[in-house]
């Protein structure tokens, strides 16, 4: 079987974390890659080795040869690359968020549907089998009725206050940690409880390090979001909250706890998976989970751009087969809609300072 072959739009994620999940695979080569001018798209292509240096996005996308297209640049402009990939009939992954205009996410819907190939959101998350096994078990009953989750996200990459200026500090390409975290978080609840219907979000916002130097030495004012904590209240008393720092001077972490009726569910990326009974309150038990990476299990790998190698077999197989099941717990771009209405509404909160009321719940609890 022929390989399938790749083209990256971006010089960032796409090295970082498509580049390196796809050369992993026999079965995929990555060919083609484009950056923010050709001198850049030469320059990554000599550097590591891939085949053809793009001017532009649009040359990738017309290359004949090509089976997938990875959209990995900033944010902004992922609604031009994907929808030119759409009328140039390629497979599809696009980073999240796959935009941050609601009417450019609905115009993308309408013109993804009834395509036969793939287009989908990187929610990589969603293919790890920690994620999955977590999926598994609040499916089958035995946490009973899920009344709270609560994760907690933090890491470095914004601590350093010398740190070089980069689109992530900017709020219309970057949008902070609420478009590029707190957007896997919410769509962790989607995956896990399909896409529960919200009622009202409390949000909190915060820069921290509030001016930057660019590159010519000059401050720039910071509006992108360094830390992102909210409250999502669902149907049926489901309540989520985000807790999420991206300066953390602390080691980098991933806390998961899901508490049900029955038993509560904890994670870590230092202790991995455990279940609590409620028959046996305080009785700490290992939940096996196979298929995982011994990086990941020994915590030498991030669980977040690690998660892609779990993915990217997925996909070539689908390209291969033409048998898109293989992707069916993939986040679809119908899926970007419900998740950008909640990050928004943190966003709404956070700057209102109030709480951003979406359906209407009704008890009598004191």
């Amino acid at each position: 079987m022929s390989k399938i072959l790749i083209g990256i739009i971006g010089t960032g994620v796409g090295i970082r974390t498509h580049l390196k999940g796809f050369r992993t695979l026999d079965e995929a080569e990555v060919i083609a890659i484009s950056g923010s001018s050709y001198d850049r798209s030469k320059q990554f292509a000599e550097a590591y080795s891939i085949p053809r240096a793009c001017k532009d996005y649009k040359e990738l996308c017309d290359m004949k040869d090509l089976d997938l297209v990875c959209v990995t640049t900033p944010n902004r402009y992922h609604y031009e690359m994907v929808r030119y990939a759409l009328e140039n009939n390629k497979n599809i992954i696009c980073e999240k968020p796959l935009s941050d205009n609601i009417d450019e996410v609905k115009d993308l819907i309408d013109r993804s549907k009834n395509y036969s190939k793939i287009c989908i959101v990187d929610h990589q998350l969603r293919f790890n089998p920690y994620i999955e096994k977590i999926r598994t078990l609040i499916k089958s009953g035995v946490l009973g009725k899920v009344y709270s989750v609560k994760i907690n996200q933090q890491g470095s990459g914004f601590a350093n206050y010398n740190a070089a200026w980069s689109w992530s500090f900017e709020g219309e390409s970057g949008g902070g940690v609420r478009l590029a975290m707190a957007s896997h978080l919410t769509d962790l609840i989607q995956y896990w409880f399909d896409s529960p219907k919200p009622i009202s979000v409390n949000g909190y916002l915060n820069p921290i390090t509030k001016v930057r130097n660019d590159k010519f030495n000059q401050p720039r004012e910071v509006i992108a979001s360094t830390v992102c904590n909210a409250q999502i209240n669902f149907e049926d008393e489901l309540t989520a909250i985000f807790t999420i720092n991206a300066g953390s001077y602390m080691e980098s972490r991933f806390d998961i706890s899901i508490f049900g009726d029955k038993a509560e569910l904890v994670f870590s990326l230092q202790d991995k998976l455990h279940l609590y009974l409620r028959e046996v309150v305080g009785k700490k038990q290992v939940v096996e989970v196979e298929g995982v990476f011994a990086d990941e299990v020994e915590n030498k790998a991030s669980i977040f751009s690690g998660s892609f190698r779990y993915l990217a077999p997925k996909i070539i197989k689908a390209i291969q087969t033409g048998n898109l099941d293989e992707l069916n717990i993939a986040a679809r771009f119908v899926d970007a809609e419900y998740n950008l209405c909640i990050l928004n509404a943190i966003k709404e909160s956070a700057n209102n300072g109030t709480s951003v009321v979406i359906g209407k719940s009704v008890n009598n609890y004191v």
